[in-house]
């Protein structure tokens, strides 16, 4: 199980059929069908889910009826509140001990005891001429329990699960598509559980950040209540981008992307209006080839991250 331990490890050959990300959610299994391995957009074969009652067997027939087999390797997607990320300052180790160094660190990281953790790094990308400046990285980390409980569940259900990954390094894949000249870009996604920022450059991760503030406030009715709450988003994201301008002066951010939602807001309007950073919305259109027709804005924005992480290419680091 050591292979699947490791959120962010990269895949060997993959299928024809791509790679399946999947996720299980309250009464539903949920899947992306994608394929970013080859030359071009990124295909995304199809999407959808079934009814799910928690175990391995419910799992097992969903997985039977979106029509897959024991060679499809699969993804599954951690839930914000299964784990923490955080960036953390790099020991001054051989690139061969930064993980076993790290797990001394984890105690200022964590709010249990690092025994029952599993842990895995992302390494943020370091400032050009930064010099003697400390180096930093992000440490991804859960409950041992947790994550054995999801491969056991898909090894009993014969779901050929090749890695456990997180909304951060999907919603990067998606963000990366959106990069042109050099410059980084940031992306904001909204769902029920939260909002994540995320930036990129280069196809690397160098932020990611969530908020309080959901998709079902952001839809309110309620032009006072909307008001004080974009202003509260817009204060929010000027800090964040402002300290993140500070700390990596050398990527200038062409713009912010404003992932896809339910039905559409005013709120990329208003982040136009008062951020000082170009805003555009995500169409996924533009980056993506659907092979079975072009969803609707409620499916884009439901299956966003499995879309994002169905994508992972192999061409860079995952």
């Amino acid at each position: 199980m050591g292979e699947i331990l490791s959120f962010l490890s990269g895949f060997g050959r993959q299928s024809t059929t791509g790679l399946v990300a999947l996720r299980t959610e309250g009464k539903k299994v949920s899947y992306a069908n994608g394929d970013g391995s080859r030359p071009g957009k990124p295909v995304v074969i199809s999407c959808g889910e079934a009814e799910w009652r928690g175990d391995a067997a419910s799992l097992a027939h969903a997985y039977r009826e979106f029509g897959f087999g024991n060679k499809t390797r699969c993804a599954t997607l951690l839930a914000a509140g299964d784990y923490q990320i955080s960036a953390v300052e790099a020991p001054n180790v051989p690139e061969a001990e930064l993980k076993t160094a790290m797990r001394w660190r984890m105690k200022d990281v964590i709010d249990y005891p690092v025994e029952q953790s599993v842990f895995d790094l992302l390494q943020i990308p370091s400032a050009e001429g930064a010099g003697a400046r400390p180096r930093w990285i992000y440490v991804v980390a859960a409950r041992n329990e947790l994550v054995k409980t999801y491969a056991e569940r898909f090894d009993e259900a014969r779901v050929p699960l090749s890695v456990i990954d997180i909304p951060e390094t999907a919603q990067r894949n998606v963000a990366a598509l959106y990069e042109r000249d050099g410059r980084g870009v940031g992306l904001l996604y909204f769902d029920d559980a939260g909002g994540l920022l995320t930036v990129t450059s280069g196809g690397e991760l160098f932020l990611a950040r969530r908020f309080d503030f959901t998709m079902s406030q952001i839809r309110r009715d309620d032009d006072d209540y909307r008001e004080d709450l974009y202003n509260r988003i817009l204060v929010e994201l000027q800090r964040t981008l402002d300290n993140f301008e500070r700390q990596y002066s050398q990527i200038v951010l062409s713009r912010l992307m404003l992932g896809p939602e339910p039905e559409r807001t005013p709120l990329a309007a208003y982040l136009q209006s008062n951020l000082g950073v170009k805003v555009a919305e995500v169409a996924l259109e533009e980056v993506l080839e659907f092979r079975g027709g072009v969803p609707d804005a409620q499916t884009k924005w439901k299956y966003f991250h499995l879309i994002a992480c169905s994508i992972r290419s192999e061409g860079r680091p995952q």
